[in-house]
């Protein structure tokens, strides 16, 4: 679907000749840029709205070769000889195990094909993957031959990944016969082979007792860093006395473990090793040798920590106080900030065993502990006191009780605590417990209030230090209607009853809230409410609101207010112009007739939609936009539906396209740069969040808007995921190596096209590939990541270390643990990520946005039917001969 500005049609990348992808072109930063100061730099025009790979369009089913025959022979040991080697020519199969190549060589099949016969022509979308066997084969470019290939040479890879055209015309010499791989076989091998692979391994990780403590988002990361290992029978997988880096998991066969030459047990299939080496780095206390080949996947002290941001023993220690917070009804009220600061405060300390923890007489009030290995026992009464995740003494310190603890507590084994002052505790939650978690109270309720979505943190702090917690008695008028509003009221406790020319038309109750607008607009009440029994409200007013907020706050908040207004109809909207077109549908720019305010309308032709079967690709798109509320995010106001088609009625972005604003910017300045990919991750914080990856972030997704921010738009390939998903979709220079392989990728996908888009914006070009325009050329050079900077790049500065976190194979390790680990990242110090939210930091490019005062009245004045100007451009666009697949869904569209 398109986007919400206007736009130029989708141009096809060039295809490139050569089939065997030889003699690939080596980019060289060096040649691109003169020097840092000429930066009259020629930044490439090309433009791809669209994703080049997009899994809304379904693939044709294995169709070349239409004359050839199949033959059900088996295959000799020349046959599996001739296509392995063919296999290692190409970067799909390289990271696939002996026996996942053996899998895909066991489901070729044999094709035999007279002379002088087509096997695909040029232009046609491609299926299959050839490995000639006997015979010879022409290739023909634009009518000319330009080589031929012979026996033991394959053509057609491409098609494994996607559907792109074919770059030349294959045509059979004399009878030839080939082996044949279609690509919804070797996709349907490779996701089952590598769901199974990855499950495996997260049941190894979930398996181990050490990692137990650690969060499902932190096992899915080690699930990335594990690399596998063989060893054949004998072999010395570690060594006693050497010292310890790796933890190993046997996923295959069997081995013993010795000390000083004595065995002392066999391990097996899913049996570890090495766990210590993890959390100190000790030395091997055995030597385990490998009694049978073996298999194990191994996970490194260095990879543990680049992709949790932490080492194993704080991560341990940290999410063992976490869960003890949580235990706890008092701690547990505290909000992410306070916790992290309690706990950045704390102290560890060990203890052995019968040493003494908490020495009788100690002040109740003046610490509190949490238990995070090990347990305490009573001297007196010899008994368990308190075990791991347990709190002793959080009440006492936070209600102040003067009390002092009458026994010894001690060790029972090695001990670990964490304990902070009574001092230390109030100064991290900055001030009195009371106060700090009514306020916490307030603000969590405040978030949810549409108003406020967009609001910073410090912003929200400021608007709670205005709420007033105000009492009402039982039928006690809170607002009367008709009278003028002057302030917002959430309930704390109890309810209310909402009264309408003297009839109750519902009631309210605790964490609801009303009168929003009134801090906003000069309003009449349209209601009374008054109280059902006592209650307490927090209550703002108006005046100490709009204090708080600076006019360009206010300028906003006002503006997401529009966009908020879900009663408006169709027939409300005049068209004004077309804005674009994509595959699946039209965009215009519509004005509310009476309001005059702007929207954009994507219009979405139901019969392309059975064409191309994309109704739950359309349920899904809907659902996603609907979690989305962003300032930096192009929201959906509403969806229409008739008979004929469906429709969005999106915010409008005046502005322009990010990807011809850094071609006005020249070369970046990295201010500049910051400011840009501060705002990507922003947004993606908010995809993220909500477990939605983009899949195709890339500058001209962006539209730099009338006050120089970039907004996110189209989200045709966005989709929900939990573990991991297999599609390959975005555009080739900005895709993850995982995403390409097909090996199965997670939202660290969205990470590499950022660090992607970083390189662009500094160094004029992106990093791999930028002379390709043949994806497969393209996907090679991101497989090599051959990441070459130019001379000039300060070293100083961060951003080359940054851009290669970013761009790391490893998935687990862009993000280095988590997202405020990511904005803490040195290349930020000293960015303002408070005033990027409410859009105080100057932008730098801000677009000339033309004036559309007098087509806006036009299309108001002529009021021509939005029906006959959609049906006139849809009647242009070319809709496919429906061969469905399968029935839509039932009732798919019943929500818009």
């Amino acid at each position: 679907m398109g986007s919400c500005v206007s736009k130029s049609k989708a141009i096809e990348p060039e295809v490139k000749p050569s089939l065997n992808n030889t003699d690939q072109f080596k980019v060289d930063v060096e040649t691109k840029q003169v020097n840092k100061s000429n930066t009259q730099i020629s930044r490439k025009n090309l433009k791809q709205k669209k994703p080049v790979v997009d899994g809304r369009i379904r693939p044709e089913e294995f169709s070349e070769a239409p004359t050839a025959i199949m033959t059900d022979r088996p295959k000799s040991a020349t046959d599996v000889r001739l296509i392995s080697n063919s296999l290692q020519k190409h970067f799909i199969f390289s990271n696939l195990t002996e026996g996942q190549k053996f899998l895909i060589i066991e489901h070729m099949k044999l094709y035999t094909i007279n002379s002088n016969q087509i096997i695909f022509e040029q232009g046609t979308k491609g299926s299959a993957f050839f490995v000639i066997c006997t015979g010879r084969v022409d290739v023909i470019v634009n009518g000319n031959k330009v080589n031929s290939l012979k026996i033991g040479e394959s053509f057609g890879e491409l098609a494994l990944l996607h559907d792109t055209p074919r770059s030349a015309t294959l045509k059979s010499i004399i009878n030839t016969s080939f082996w044949v791989l279609d690509r919804k076989t070797f996709r349907s091998i490779l996701e089952d082979l590598n769901a199974k692979n990855y499950q495996e391994n997260k049941a190894f990780i979930d398996s181990i007792p050490l990692f137990k403590i650690l969060s499902e988002p932190q096992k899915e990361s080690l699930v990335h860093c594990l690399s596998s290992l063989k060893y054949s029978v004998g072999q010395k997988i570690v060594n006693e006395g050497d010292p310890g880096e790796l933890l190993y998991i046997i996923k295959e066969g069997n081995v013993s473990c010795t000390q000083r030459s004595k065995e002392i047990r066999k391990m097996t299939k899913g049996d570890y090793f090495g766990e210590q080496a993890l959390l100190y780095g000790s030395v091997r206390t055995a030597t385990i040798t490998a009694l049978d080949d073996v298999l194990c996947v191994a996970l490194s002290r260095e990879e543990l920590s680049s992709c949790l941001g932490a080492s194993l023993q704080q991560i341990i220690y940290k999410n063992s106080v976490l869960m003890a917070f949580e235990k706890s009804e008092l701690l547990n009220k505290l909000d992410k900030i306070q916790t992290e600061n309690v706990i950045n405060h704390m102290e560890i300390q060990s203890y052995n065993h019968n040493q003494i923890v908490i020495p009788f007489g100690t002040s109740k009030k003046s610490s509190f502990y949490v238990i995070v290995k090990g347990e305490l026992r009573s001297i007196k009464s010899r008994e368990s006191a308190y075990k791991v995740f347990d709190v002793v003494g959080d009440a006492n310190v936070i209600k102040e009780i003067d009390d002092v603890y009458k026994d010894d507590f001690i060790a029972v084994g090695e001990v670990d605590i964490a304990h902070i002052s009574d001092s230390g505790f109030f100064n991290a939650i900055g001030g009195d417990y009371g106060q700090v978690t009514n306020n916490n109270e307030a603000m969590k309720l405040l978030k949810r209030v549409q108003l406020f979505r967009g609001l910073t943190q410090a912003q929200f702090s400021n608007l709670v230090n205005i709420v007033k917690i105000i009492e009402y008695e039982d039928e006690q008028v809170i607002v009367e209607q008709n009278n003028p509003g002057d302030c917002f009221f959430l309930i704390k406790t109890g309810k209310v009853d909402i009264i309408k020319d003297g009839q109750v038309i519902r009631s309210i109750t605790k964490n609801d809230y009303f009168g929003e607008r009134s801090l906003l607009f000069n309003n009449f009440r349209s209601a009374s409410v008054i109280a059902n029994k006592k209650v307490t409200c927090w209550v703002m007013y108006k005046d100490e609101f709009l204090q708080i907020l600076n006019e360009k706050i206010r300028k906003q908040l006002l503006e997401r207010i529009e966009l908020q207004d879900d009663t408006i109809q169709l027939n409300d909207l005049a068209i004004v112009k077309s804005l674009g077109n994509g595959m699946f549908g039209n965009v215009f720019l519509t004005v509310h007739k009476s309001k005059k305010s702007l929207f954009a309308l994507k219009t979405v032709d139901r019969k392309k939609i059975s064409a191309y079967e994309i109704e739950e690709n359309i349920m899904l798109e809907r659902k996603i936009l609907l979690q989305l509320d962003h300032v930096l995010i192009m929201k959906l106001v509403r969806t229409f539906k008739d008979s004929k088609r469906l429709y969005f009625l999106m915010e409008f972005i005046r502005g322009m396209d990010l990807f011809d604003v850094i071609r006005q910017l020249d070369l970046l300045k990295e201010c500049d740069a910051r400011f840009y990919i501060a705002c990507v991750f922003m947004i993606l914080e908010h995809l993220h969040e909500r477990s939605i990856i983009y899949r195709d972030l890339k500058p001209e997704n962006m539209v730099v808007d009338h006050e120089g921010y970039p907004k996110l738009i189209d989200f045709g390939t966005a989709k929900f995921v939990n573990g991991r998903t297999y599609t390959i979709v975005g555009t080739p220079h900005y895709m993850a190596p995982e995403v390409i392989t097909g090996h199965g990728y997670s939202l660290s996908a969205d990470y590499w096209s950022v660090g992607i888009m970083l390189y662009e914006f500094l160094f004029g070009c992106v990093p791999f590939g930028e002379e390709e325009t043949n994806p497969y050329s393209i996907y090679e050079k991101v497989q090599e990541r051959r990441l070459v900077y130019p001379k000039w790049v300060d070293n100083k500065n961060h951003v080359k270390e940054f851009i290669n976190q970013l761009l790391s194979k490893n998935p687990a390790s862009r993000i280095g643990g988590n997202f405020d680990n990511l904005k803490n990242n040195p290349w930020f110090i000293g960015f303002n990520w408070d005033k990027l939210m409410s859009k105080e930091l100057k932008a730098p490019y801000v677009p000339k946005v033309s004036n559309l005062d007098t087509e806006i009245e036009a299309a108001i004045r002529n009021n021509k039917n939005i029906d006959d100007i959609i049906s006139r451009i849809e009647n242009k666009d070319e809709v496919p001969k429906n061969k469905r697949h399968a029935n839509p869904p039932d009732a798919w569209d019943s929500e818009f």
